[in-house]
């Protein structure tokens, strides 16, 4: 089955999240089997865990009774993910909102790849603008570089304000 990652899972740190929760259940159920077992039977709860690893856990088990072994392959399909799918950062001059974050991701995932990640950060520094990094590529649309670049013409421009 491949893997389509939701629209709320955006950056590494989320996926990471989502391994981190689907883990935890696995482990919940896997040790909820034992004590059934053993006790024979009883009320077990799981753990709390967020909804876009409840989401994958019931796209990934396609409906059917979901098991410690389907759980684990869940985990390495993640896992495999995350190391071959594409990584993009950006840094803005502010924090993100989150309708920008939404935006940007959208449209990374719609003309890079369906299966990007993309991170955010800021940097007060910049001014405005920002940079984009993707592989060994890096794009630098901020300010602080724009007066860098035309440092001798900057007076000039000073002087006509």
């Amino acid at each position: 089955m491949k893997l389509s990652l939701q629209d709320d899972v955006t950056s590494v740190q989320d996926l990471k999240t989502v391994i981190l929760d689907i883990r935890k259940y696995a482990k919940w159920f896997g040790q909820t089997l034992v004590k059934m077992r053993m006790a024979g039977g009883g009320p077990y709860e799981p753990p709390v865990i967020s909804t876009p690893a409840a989401n994958l856990i019931n796209e990934y088990s396609g409906g059917q009774q979901v098991n410690k072994e389907k759980l684990d392959e869940l985990v390495a399909a993640l896992e495999d993910f995350e190391a071959t799918a594409p990584h993009i950062s950006i840094a803005l001059a502010a924090p993100v909102p989150s309708d920008l974050r939404k935006t940007l991701t959208d449209w990374f995932r719609k003309n890079i790849s369906p299966n990007a990640l993309v991170d955010f950060s800021f940097n007060s520094t910049m001014l405005g603008g920002m940079v984009v990094q993707y592989g060994s590529h890096v794009y630098d649309w901020s300010f602080k570089r724009q007066i860098l670049v035309a440092h001798e013409h900057f007076p000039e421009v000073l002087r006509h304000v």
